[in-house]
């Protein structure tokens, strides 16, 4: 199951990355604003506008920038999937370790933003580390054990 969840998540990030880098010189705040009218929902109310106006900041530079970081953690991602899916050692560790470091990034913007989709995010990643850091530990000690 977290295979298929790291799976996603790279198909996802890839996906966004090649549309951040072919499209980098697009009118985001503009193409936000025609989606929200499209779903129905009013351009001009807090959260719509709030997501509209921060497009609106959004240049070519930053386009390719975060095209290209969301394309690389994509690809780490779909390492990570292969890894799990495949039952290999090095994939639990890429996780745990990848997992882990994500830890500092989002307990500052936690502090700094705080929502419940961010808590639970955080408690999510904080849940699939132990449980691989707890099987990473188990399966050490099962294979330093003397067999009889």
């Amino acid at each position: 199951m977290l295979a298929a969840e790291r799976a996603l998540r790279a198909v996802v990030l890839v996906g966004l990355g090649l549309i951040l880098l072919t499209h980098a010189h697009a009118d985001w705040a503009d193409l936000a604003r025609r989606v929200a009218e499209r779903a129905g929902l009013d351009p001009s109310q807090n959260v719509t506008g709030r997501l509209i106006s921060k497009l609106a900041g959004f240049g070519p530079r930053k386009a390719q920038r975060d095209g290209g970081i969301a394309i690389g953690y994509g690809l780490l991602e779909a390492a990570e999937a292969y890894g799990l899916l495949r039952r290999r050692e090095w994939g639990e560790y890429l996780t745990v370790v990848s997992t882990a470091l994500l830890f500092i990034p989002e307990v500052q913007e936690l502090l700094s933003k705080p929502s419940l989709l961010k808590v639970c995010a955080l408690v999510l990643n904080i849940v699939i580390v132990g449980y691989l850091a707890l099987r990473l530990v188990r399966r050490h000690d099962y294979r330093r054990r003397p067999q009889p």
